[in-house]
């Protein structure tokens, strides 16, 4: 008589074999990971147009990087490391501004607020 293990909710007994595991395919391990992920991840597009970028070196960067999320997909970008990155972190990048105060150098006060990108960065080439 075969012996049976407990594992949670399944029983196995020491007789069954275990079928062989066929190895998957590139695009059945990225669905996989999407799944893994959750559903509401996004699915890469080989054929998404890519910029290859530098983040310029910034007080507001943590030295880890800094991460940026869109669509779905996130990315850390490190200051000063070019970055093959799509349109939409592209995007994200430019929307990103904050207002910082001019200063009238006379007074010392802050006469009007102008606005710039949060995160400057400088494109090297669109990736083909």
């Amino acid at each position: 008589m075969a012996r049976t293990k407990n594992m949670g909710a399944l029983l196995a007994t020491d007789d069954d074999e275990v079928p062989a595991l066929k190895p998957r395919s590139k695009a059945a391990k990225v669905a996989a990971a999407a799944e893994a992920v959750g559903s509401d991840a996004a699915p890469i597009d080989p054929n998404e147009r890519k910029v290859r970028i530098v983040l310029e070196e910034n007080d507001n960067i943590p030295p880890t990087g800094q991460f940026i999320s869109g669509n779905g997909r996130t990315f850390v970008l490190r200051p000063g490391e070019e970055a093959d990155v799509p349109m939409t972190v592209i995007n994200i990048l430019n929307d990103a501004i904050q207002s910082v105060p001019q200063i009238d150098p006379s007074t010392r006060q802050v006469v009007a607020y102008r606005s710039r990108l949060r995160f400057p960065y400088r494109v090297i080439q669109p990736v083909v």
